[in-house]
Protein backbone atom coordinates (compact mmCIF):
# COMPACT_ATOMS: atom_id res chain seq x y z
CA UNK A 1 0.00 0.00 0.00
CA UNK A 2 2.66 2.71 0.56
CA UNK A 3 4.17 1.63 -2.69
CA UNK A 4 0.88 2.57 -4.79
CA UNK A 5 0.89 5.80 -2.40
CA UNK A 6 4.52 6.71 -3.17
CA UNK A 7 3.52 6.44 -6.88
CA UNK A 8 0.66 8.21 -7.13
CA UNK A 9 2.31 10.83 -5.23
CA UNK A 10 5.24 10.47 -7.52
CA UNK A 11 2.91 11.16 -10.77
CA UNK A 12 1.36 14.04 -9.25
CA UNK A 13 4.22 15.70 -8.89
CA UNK A 14 5.38 15.07 -12.08
CA UNK A 15 1.99 15.90 -13.72
CA UNK A 16 2.37 19.33 -11.94
CA UNK A 17 5.84 19.91 -12.87
CA UNK A 18 5.29 18.97 -16.05
CA UNK A 19 1.57 21.38 -16.16
CA UNK A 20 4.33 24.55 -15.06
CA UNK A 21 6.92 23.99 -17.60
CA UNK A 22 7.13 26.80 -20.30
CA UNK A 23 6.37 30.15 -20.36
CA UNK A 24 3.18 31.94 -18.45
CA UNK A 25 2.85 34.68 -20.80
CA UNK A 26 4.18 35.27 -24.39
CA UNK A 27 3.05 38.77 -26.63
CA UNK A 28 3.34 38.64 -30.16
CA UNK A 29 3.59 41.34 -32.79
CA UNK A 30 2.37 40.61 -36.20
CA UNK A 31 1.97 41.29 -39.86
CA UNK A 32 -1.22 40.00 -41.37
CA UNK A 33 -3.03 39.42 -44.55
CA UNK A 34 -6.15 39.20 -44.37
CA UNK A 35 -8.34 38.13 -47.56
CA UNK A 36 -12.22 39.87 -47.57
CA UNK A 37 -14.89 37.95 -49.21
CA UNK A 38 -17.59 40.75 -48.72
CA UNK A 39 -20.41 38.29 -48.94
CA UNK A 40 -21.48 34.76 -50.60
CA UNK A 41 -23.36 35.46 -53.59
CA UNK A 42 -20.78 37.28 -56.14
CA UNK A 43 -22.42 40.25 -56.07
CA UNK A 44 -19.46 41.86 -53.93
CA UNK A 45 -15.77 40.91 -55.12
CA UNK A 46 -13.39 39.47 -52.82
CA UNK A 47 -10.28 41.78 -51.82
CA UNK A 48 -6.68 41.87 -49.92
CA UNK A 49 -6.20 43.69 -46.59
CA UNK A 50 -2.63 44.09 -45.10
CA UNK A 51 -2.32 45.04 -41.59
CA UNK A 52 -0.58 43.65 -38.25
CA UNK A 53 -1.71 44.29 -34.63
CA UNK A 54 -0.70 42.21 -31.23
CA UNK A 55 -1.86 39.39 -29.00
CA UNK A 56 -1.84 38.45 -25.63
CA UNK A 57 -1.85 34.61 -23.97
CA UNK A 58 -1.64 33.40 -20.52
CA UNK A 59 -1.10 29.72 -20.00
CA UNK A 60 -3.16 27.87 -16.82
CA UNK A 61 -0.47 24.66 -17.80
CA UNK A 62 2.23 24.91 -20.39
CA UNK A 63 -0.24 23.60 -22.80
CA UNK A 64 -3.61 25.29 -22.23
CA UNK A 65 -4.55 28.98 -22.16
CA UNK A 66 -6.41 32.03 -23.06
CA UNK A 67 -5.84 34.67 -25.76
CA UNK A 68 -6.61 37.87 -26.74
CA UNK A 69 -6.15 39.29 -30.18
CA UNK A 70 -6.31 43.06 -31.58
CA UNK A 71 -5.98 43.48 -35.48
CA UNK A 72 -5.83 46.19 -38.10
CA UNK A 73 -5.59 46.63 -41.74
CA UNK A 74 -5.16 49.70 -44.13
CA UNK A 75 -7.98 51.47 -46.06
CA UNK A 76 -8.81 49.90 -49.54
CA UNK A 77 -10.88 51.03 -52.54
CA UNK A 78 -13.30 48.45 -53.55
CA UNK A 79 -15.56 49.37 -56.57
CA UNK A 80 -19.14 48.32 -56.53
CA UNK A 81 -21.32 48.03 -59.80
CA UNK A 82 -24.59 47.19 -60.09
CA UNK A 83 -27.17 47.41 -63.26
CA UNK A 84 -28.20 51.58 -62.00
CA UNK A 85 -25.09 52.62 -61.01
CA UNK A 86 -21.40 52.33 -59.64
CA UNK A 87 -19.34 53.36 -56.65
CA UNK A 88 -16.27 53.29 -55.08
CA UNK A 89 -15.78 52.79 -51.00
CA UNK A 90 -12.89 52.14 -48.55
CA UNK A 91 -12.62 48.95 -46.69
CA UNK A 92 -10.90 49.45 -43.66
CA UNK A 93 -11.09 46.56 -41.15
CA UNK A 94 -10.18 45.86 -37.64
CA UNK A 95 -10.96 42.95 -35.09
CA UNK A 96 -11.08 42.20 -31.79
CA UNK A 97 -11.15 38.83 -30.25
CA UNK A 98 -10.75 36.53 -27.19
CA UNK A 99 -11.06 32.74 -26.95
CA UNK A 100 -9.02 29.61 -25.48
CA UNK A 101 -5.28 28.44 -27.15
CA UNK A 102 -3.84 25.04 -27.24
CA UNK A 103 -0.02 24.75 -27.73
CA UNK A 104 2.20 21.53 -27.59
CA UNK A 105 5.71 22.17 -26.80
CA UNK A 106 7.46 20.07 -28.70
CA UNK A 107 11.19 21.00 -28.13
CA UNK A 108 12.34 23.23 -31.24
CA UNK A 109 8.99 23.71 -32.76
CA UNK A 110 5.67 24.43 -31.13
CA UNK A 111 2.17 24.06 -33.13
CA UNK A 112 -0.96 25.38 -31.69
CA UNK A 113 -4.73 25.82 -32.38
CA UNK A 114 -6.91 28.54 -31.50
CA UNK A 115 -10.78 29.22 -31.49
CA UNK A 116 -11.46 32.81 -30.84
CA UNK A 117 -14.76 34.91 -30.67
CA UNK A 118 -15.25 38.66 -30.61
CA UNK A 119 -16.07 41.85 -33.21
CA UNK A 120 -15.39 43.59 -36.60
CA UNK A 121 -15.40 46.90 -37.52
CA UNK A 122 -15.22 48.17 -40.95
CA UNK A 123 -16.42 51.45 -42.78
CA UNK A 124 -16.91 49.39 -46.06
CA UNK A 125 -20.57 48.75 -46.32
CA UNK A 126 -21.35 52.40 -44.67
CA UNK A 127 -18.94 54.35 -46.68
CA UNK A 128 -21.00 52.51 -50.03
CA UNK A 129 -24.53 53.30 -48.80
CA UNK A 130 -23.07 57.15 -48.70
CA UNK A 131 -23.10 56.83 -52.24
CA UNK A 132 -25.68 54.71 -53.40
CA UNK A 133 -30.00 55.54 -52.72
CA UNK A 134 -30.32 51.64 -51.97
CA UNK A 135 -29.38 52.19 -48.44
CA UNK A 136 -31.99 54.60 -47.47
CA UNK A 137 -34.11 51.72 -45.98
CA UNK A 138 -31.40 49.29 -44.74
CA UNK A 139 -28.85 50.94 -43.24
CA UNK A 140 -25.51 48.92 -42.61
CA UNK A 141 -23.55 48.20 -39.72
CA UNK A 142 -19.90 49.20 -39.41
CA UNK A 143 -19.80 46.50 -36.27
CA UNK A 144 -20.34 42.86 -36.52
CA UNK A 145 -19.60 39.29 -34.92
CA UNK A 146 -17.00 37.39 -35.95
CA UNK A 147 -15.05 34.16 -35.26
CA UNK A 148 -11.72 32.97 -35.95
CA UNK A 149 -10.65 29.21 -36.03
CA UNK A 150 -7.23 27.73 -36.79
CA UNK A 151 -3.73 27.86 -35.68
CA UNK A 152 0.23 28.19 -36.42
CA UNK A 153 3.37 27.40 -35.40
CA UNK A 154 5.90 29.00 -32.77
CA UNK A 155 9.60 28.59 -32.99
CA UNK A 156 11.86 29.45 -29.93
CA UNK A 157 15.02 31.27 -30.40
CA UNK A 158 15.62 31.68 -26.91
CA UNK A 159 14.12 31.75 -23.46
CA UNK A 160 12.32 34.95 -23.48
CA UNK A 161 12.04 35.48 -27.35
CA UNK A 162 10.61 33.14 -30.58
CA UNK A 163 9.42 33.54 -33.63
CA UNK A 164 6.00 32.78 -35.35
CA UNK A 165 6.05 32.03 -39.41
CA UNK A 166 3.24 31.21 -40.25
CA UNK A 167 -0.57 31.13 -38.48
CA UNK A 168 -3.78 30.81 -40.56
CA UNK A 169 -7.34 31.26 -39.76
CA UNK A 170 -10.75 30.77 -41.35
CA UNK A 171 -12.56 33.94 -39.93
CA UNK A 172 -16.25 34.23 -40.31
CA UNK A 173 -17.47 37.73 -39.92
CA UNK A 174 -20.92 38.68 -39.92
CA UNK A 175 -21.89 42.39 -41.64
CA UNK A 176 -24.92 43.04 -42.69
CA UNK A 177 -26.00 45.54 -45.24
CA UNK A 178 -28.84 46.86 -47.75
CA UNK A 179 -27.22 45.95 -51.12
CA UNK A 180 -27.68 41.99 -50.96
CA UNK A 181 -30.25 39.38 -49.42
CA UNK A 182 -30.01 35.88 -47.63
CA UNK A 183 -26.98 35.23 -46.16
CA UNK A 184 -24.92 37.93 -44.79
CA UNK A 185 -21.71 35.68 -43.32
CA UNK A 186 -18.48 36.54 -44.72
CA UNK A 187 -15.84 33.66 -45.12
CA UNK A 188 -12.59 34.97 -45.14
CA UNK A 189 -8.77 33.81 -45.10
CA UNK A 190 -5.95 35.18 -42.67
CA UNK A 191 -2.61 34.94 -42.38
CA UNK A 192 0.05 36.30 -39.60
CA UNK A 193 3.62 36.03 -39.39
CA UNK A 194 5.13 37.95 -36.19
CA UNK A 195 7.96 37.74 -33.12
CA UNK A 196 7.20 36.85 -29.72
CA UNK A 197 8.21 38.10 -26.22
CA UNK A 198 7.69 35.21 -23.61
CA UNK A 199 7.64 35.43 -19.80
Amino acid sequence: MKKVLVVIAVLLIGTVAFAQDGPKAEITGFYSYFRFNPENSGTFSSHSLNGGGADISYFFTSMIGIKAEFAGYQSNNVTFTNNISTATASANLFTYNVGPVVKVRAGKFEPFAEALFGGAHSSFYGNLCKQLATCVVNNPSNNAFDFALGGGIDIPLSHSIAIRPAQVDYVLTRFGNGFTSGNQNQSNFRYQAGIQVRF
